[in-house]
Formats: C-alpha cells, structure tokens, sequence
C-alpha cells in the first residue's frame, strides 16, 4: 500500500514566485549576466530542481510536486545505522521532499553527492521508497559512510546516470543545461 501524502504545499507568493522565474529563465536563456544580477542564495537549487522537473516530463515520469508527509515512527533500521555510525537522524514534524511519484516514491533533488547521502537520513526512514539525485561528485563524511551500503529502501543517484535515456527521448537540450549547472559550481553567480 503506498503511502499518500497528507498534503501538497501551497504555491509561494507570487513575489517569491516572481524572483525564482526570472533566475530559472535567465539560466534556461544562458544570460549569465543577467544570472549574476539577479540570483539570490539557492539559486543553483532552484534551477536544479526545474530541470529535473523538466527531466521527469521528458521520461514520461508521471509525479506531483511538492508533497508534504505529517511525521510517523521511523523505520527502525535508520535509528540503528545512525546510532551505530554516530550520525544525525533528523525527525520532524513533517517533510517536505522535492516530488512525489505516482508508484509513490518520494524524489529528492540536491546539488552535492554528500548532501544527498545526508538526505537519506533526513527522508528515508519516513519514505517506502527514496530516490535522490544529484548533480555534483564530492566527498564527506555521510557520502563515505554510506555509499557502500544497501539500504532497505533508498538509494542515491548522480543525474548523469539519466543521460542516455534522456537523448533516446529528445532531451539533448536538456542534458547540456545540466552540464552547463554543472560548470558552474563554485562560480559566484
């Protein structure tokens, strides 16, 4: 039985709404210039996130954005991992992942490697099935933790792995914005 979320998040104001439209716009354009003026902290995320959505659309992946699950016991085995590798298990009072998939996977995007492995300890004990991509390769302490180990229901996975399956589909456009997000890791915008 697949889990539902309890909700979906409201659309942000549309000032807010305004702002991430001509950020996302500006980098789909290649106006750096205009990127630079303009972007705010988390703006390699947000463009991120557009072109995963954009990536899901090209796949034929059917999904909702932004799904907002209320907090329920975590699954054991995370609560075992953590303590065994003195790792931080977040627990909230609801979580909010980046989409919602119609075989009721929970898809998680982020930048960094090691954030995505963080992140499985920020969703996976709550989720049945967790996906997260990333963009970037890096080290850390939760990437050299966990990336040998099988986890009951969640996996990381760099968006590269995607890119063949996305020329097959007429997303060649689309594979080249992600390596042009790529290039500009740590570049001040």
């Amino acid at each position: 039985m697949v889990r539902l979320p309890d909700r979906f998040a409201e659309n942000p104001p549309e000032r807010r709404r305004k702002k991430w439209e001509r950020i996302i716009l500006s980098f789909m354009q290649g106006d750096l210039d205009t990127l630079r003026s303009i972007q705010r902290t988390g703006a390699r995320g947000r463009i991120l996130f557009a072109l995963v959505e954009e990536m899901l659309h090209v796949l034929g992946i059917s999904y909702r954005p932004e799904p907002i699950f209320d907090h329920m016991p975590p699954n054991l085995w995370y609560v075992q991992f953590a303590q065994k590798h003195d790792l931080k298990l977040r627990t909230n009072s609801f979580y909010n992942p980046d989409f919602f998939l119609k075989d009721g996977a929970w898809l998680e995007v982020t930048h960094s490697e090691n954030s995505a492995y963080k992140k499985l300890f920020r969703y996976g004990h709550q989720a049945e099935e967790l996906i997260v991509v990333c963009l970037d390769e890096d080290q850390g302490l939760h990437k050299s933790v966990c990336q040998r180990v099988a986890f009951p229901n969640a996996r990381v996975e760099r968006v590269q792995r995607f890119y063949d399956e996305l020329r097959v589909n007429g997303g060649e456009e689309l594979v080249r914005k992600l390596d042009m997000l790529k290039e500009l890791k740590g570049i001040a915008l």
